[in-house]
């Protein structure tokens, strides 16, 4: 099977959900193989979680009842699965984070977050896990605005931001706040549901498109109520590193210098935001304001 995320073409053993379906080729970009069993000599390898190592061009994770994992050289995942896996999850891993930690390997810019495209211009939407991402995209797309990617924030050479799969996951109380239907659950292990745009697939032989980046929001929850400032200069770095996919993967693999040469060839011109929220869970007046926020400051530059 073939499938075409983040502009690679992948050929899975694993079939890949809402992803472009790619053409056969002899020379696929990346290969997810099913294997019996991983050998890896940990001991050339950093830990950096409880269930993972890391070196500069290799990864490996064990995630327990599940599979162990072997994300390598930029162009291979090989996945052992145990009996009881769970498909829905091993999927969601394999498109999102095993192939953050690829790009990355390739050398590319990968922050955290969610990217969505309006009139042919994307945004960024940046922060830790649980932050409001996927909630406040949601908002932005009951505003005419499309997906382009949810979680993984990946760039190609030229920096342009290029697209994921089409779905987005979302937490049952966001699905309340938002007056959303019921979304199926897309793995037994996690609460989140999916939601999926079929509507932006492509075909086959079509490419998926990738959109100049207009601005970067980084999404906080520091604030007694919704507030956004432009950081300036060389303050933007900070926040920008701190918002790379798995940052405490950095020293592992060796990716910090790659980090500001990237920044410096195509961010160093972008308007990067601080967006500050409180604490509490996102309401749907809540979003109106954060989206209004956004909205406004991208009108401001134009």
């Amino acid at each position: 099977m073939y499938f075409s995320i983040y502009n690679l073409t992948i050929k899975s053993d694993i079939l890949l959900l809402n992803a472009i379906t790619g053409s056969k080729t002899d020379n696929p970009d990346v290969v997810v193989k099913r294997v019996d069993n991983i050998v890896v000599d940990l001991s050339q390898m950093q830990q950096v979680g409880a269930y993972c190592w890391c070196a500069p061009d290799a990864l490996f994770l064990s995630i327990p009842n599940v599979a162990q994992c072997h994300i390598y050289d930029g162009q291979c995942i090989d996945i052992a699965l145990t009996e009881s896996a769970d498909l829905g999850l091993v999927t969601a891993y394999i498109q999102g984070y095993f192939l953050a930690i690829i790009l990355q390997q390739r050398k590319r810019m990968v922050l955290h977050g969610t990217t969505l495209q309006k009139g042919g211009q994307a945004i960024a939407i940046c922060g830790a896990s649980g932050m409001g991402k996927s909630t406040l995209a949601m908002a932005l797309i009951g505003q005419g605005w499309q997906l382009i990617a949810d979680d993984v924030c990946a760039f190609d050479e030229q920096g342009q931001v290029v697209s994921g799969c089409f779905e987005i996951k979302i937490w049952p109380d966001v699905i309340n706040a938002l007056s959303l239907d019921e979304l199926p659950v897309f793995s037994s292990g996690l609460e989140k549901r999916q939601l999926t745009f079929a509507n932006q697939a492509c075909s086959a032989d079509e490419a998926a498109p990738s959109y100049p980046l207009a601005a970067i929001y980084c999404l906080q929850t520091d604030a007694e109520q919704n507030a956004i400032d432009e950081y300036k200069g060389m303050q933007k770095f900070a926040p920008l590193k701190m918002n790379v996919y798995r940052t405490q993967f950095m020293a592992a693999m060796k990716t910090e210098i790659d980090f500001m040469k990237n920044c410096s060839a195509f961010i160093s011109n972008i308007p990067v935001f601080k967006l500050s929220r409180d604490k509490c869970k996102l309401s749907k007046q809540g979003l109106e304001g954060l989206s209004s926020l956004v909205i406004n400051s991208l009108q401001s530059k134009v």
